[in-house]
């Protein structure tokens, strides 16, 4: 594999986006567990329900992530991330338009999932993509900083998930 020629700055920017858009994916596997009682008091359900909702993400994500990175490297890392934010954005803009009643729970969890294949698809490509960018010889830094800095975020996921019930429900 062999790295692209950008100049410093440029390789800076390209690694806070790739962290920026992986940070999205583990930040929301934690700020729904905060959210699901009051999501689950507003529109119905039960334990069982929001389980599923929680685990629905994770399950996708995990299941389908080799996959991700294996479309990746036969499509093209750039289009996977961009397919990946499209369908993370786009799932979780329908999981905020859940509607109330009976197929709330159905709803959230298949939207949830749908997130989850989204993520699946887009966080292998970025690390593809901090890998090509950086040379051998700084590519262990550059992806330290990537899993240090998007693993450390995940923990502003709760505190997240706490802000937008306080502001939404």
């Amino acid at each position: 594999m062999s790295t692209v020629s950008l100049d410093a700055a440029t390789k800076r920017m390209v690694l806070v986006a790739c962290i920026l858009g992986t940070t999205v994916v583990t930040v929301d596997s934690t700020a729904i567990n905060v959210a699901l009682p009051a999501i689950a008091e507003d529109l119905g359900g039960g334990l069982a329900g929001q389980q599923w909702v929680a685990n629905a993400y994770l399950l996708t994500l995990a299941a389908f992530f080799a996959f991700g990175g294996r479309l990746a490297d036969t499509r093209g890392h750039r289009k996977m991330v961009v397919l990946g934010v499209i369908i993370f954005a786009g799932a979780s803009a329908l999981c905020g338009a859940t509607p109330r009643g009976s197929a709330a729970e159905a709803w959230l969890v298949a939207f949830r999932a749908l997130q989850g294949l989204g993520g699946a698809i887009m966080f292998p490509a970025a690390i593809a993509i901090v890998v090509v960018t950086f040379d051998l010889r700084s590519r262990g830094r550059a992806l330290a900083l990537f899993f240090g800095i998007a693993g450390g975020l995940t923990a502003i996921g709760p505190i997240a998930g706490g802000y937008l019930i306080e502001w939404t429900w």
